[in-house]
């Protein structure tokens, strides 16, 4: 089969995992490259722990990026007594008001400082743990550098070419959880009204991704992470380039979408054709339920899944395709909101994917589980590909 097609990187960041795909020229999405592998949180958060049980510094630089593990990880760190430094992009990871961050223990500082520690202390431990030369003395011994991103650009090449893979794309999509930079009200608030506006426009479920230049300036994390797509891309075209000023050069002109993961795995889960349906997204952080009709948003219902159980998400299910579920409720329940047009047609497929979905099985709702190309876990991937190829890829 002739090498045709574009070879496309695309990333789905989540709270448990990180999802890549890597399509390969001539090949079916069934035989593209696939890795699922700890999210970057979680990887930040074994790091942060390391250094804890060492009883040493940590220091914090690089991009904002999701909270959640890392998050408990450096309060951990913190209450044991031991300094947490961060520069003031990475800080956001943990909270949009670096005043609260403060208050949790962390010693905040600018990005050029905080580049400079790490840069200063690197050599001498890293987080990997890999300790410098004896005649450094203690102190310095005890510094760990943990870099902030949702990406690992170079870790990620890595692993490609020792898979006998060339990290060598035409395009790359990354999507990310983003709450949008809010420092004085509910960050979930704010996420949701975001979702309220795509349903009050009607807006279809391909919108809601964005080229780089494109992204909201309030949605933080997306504009990272479409700026460690950009690094991606020249760490990539650097190996195959002697001019490094050239392979910057490249990958900026390189294609780069980003989305929410909320819209990604949606848009992934709705079958090509099928413009009605009800969509199930149940992360391991998040749960998103989409009404699409028309191929555009109707309702929203997103909760967290770690407070739910699967008859409590069975009720709220019934609840809110039955226009009785409101923002009020879910908020008071740790949730994020609920908004729905109107009721939808009693016959609209309800089609369930995520890796939690088997909170559902065994429910008597008619549900469809769906299986993209073969592979649930991939789900959030397909849909930033599908995103591509409303934009000509």
């Amino acid at each position: 089969m002739p090498e045709t097609g574009p070879r496309i990187l695309a990333i789905d960041v989540g709270a448990g995992t990180t999802d890549v795909l890597f399509t390969q020229p001539g090949e079916p999405l069934e035989n593209a490259v696939k890795l699922v592998v700890p999210s970057r949180t979680r990887v930040v958060s074994a790091q942060i722990a390391a250094a804890t049980s060492r009883g040493g510094t940590v220091v914090f630089a690089g991009e904002t990026m999701g909270g959640g593990a890392s998050t408990e990880a450096m309060k951990r760190h913190t209450v044991a007594g031991l300094r947490f430094v961060a520069g003031e992009t990475a800080a956001l990871s943990f909270a949009d008001d670096l005043e609260r961050v403060r208050t949790r223990g962390v010693e905040i500082v600018s990005d050029s400082e905080a580049a400079e520690m790490a840069s200063a202390a690197s050599g001498i431990t890293t987080a990997s743990g890999v300790a410098a030369a004896s005649t450094r003395s203690a102190a310095e011994e005890r510094i760990t550098v943990v870099r902030s991103g949702d990406l690992d650009s170079a870790g990620l090449c890595a692993a490609l070419r020792h898979l006998g893979m060339d990290p060598a794309f035409d395009a790359v999509a990354v999507a990310v959880q983003d709450h949008g930079f809010c420092p004085h009200r509910s960050n979930r608030a704010f996420r949701f009204s975001l979702w309220e506006k795509a349903v009050r426009e009607r807006r279809p479920i391909g919108d809601l991704f964005y080229a780089a230049a494109d992204v909201p300036i309030e949605l933080t994390r997306l504009r990272a992470a479409a700026g460690l797509a950009a690094e991606l891309a020249a760490e990539m075209l650097t190996t195959g380039l002697a001019d490094g000023v050239l392979a910057t050069d490249q990958a900026a002109r390189m294609p780069v979408l980003v989305a929410d993961t909320g819209p990604a795995a949606l848009y992934g889960a709705l079958p090509d054709g099928t413009d009605d349906a009800v969509l199930i997204n149940v992360g391991n952080g998040h749960t998103v339920v989409a009404v699409a009709l028309h191929g555009c948003l109707a309702g929203v219902f997103e909760h967290h899944t770690g407070r739910l159980d699967g008859p409590g998400l069975v009720d709220r299910l019934r609840r809110f395709m039955a226009g009785g579920l409101g923002n009020d409720e879910v908020r008071a329940d740790g949730g994020h909101g609920a908004v729905l047009a109107a009721p939808p047609p009693a016959d609209l497929p309800l089609i369930v994917t995520g890796p939690r979905r088997d909170m559902l099985s065994g429910s008597s709702l008619p549900l469809q589980f769906a299986a993209p190309h073969g592979d649930m876990m991939l789900t959030g991937c397909f849909g930033l590909l599908r995103a591509l190829r409303d934009r000509g890829l």
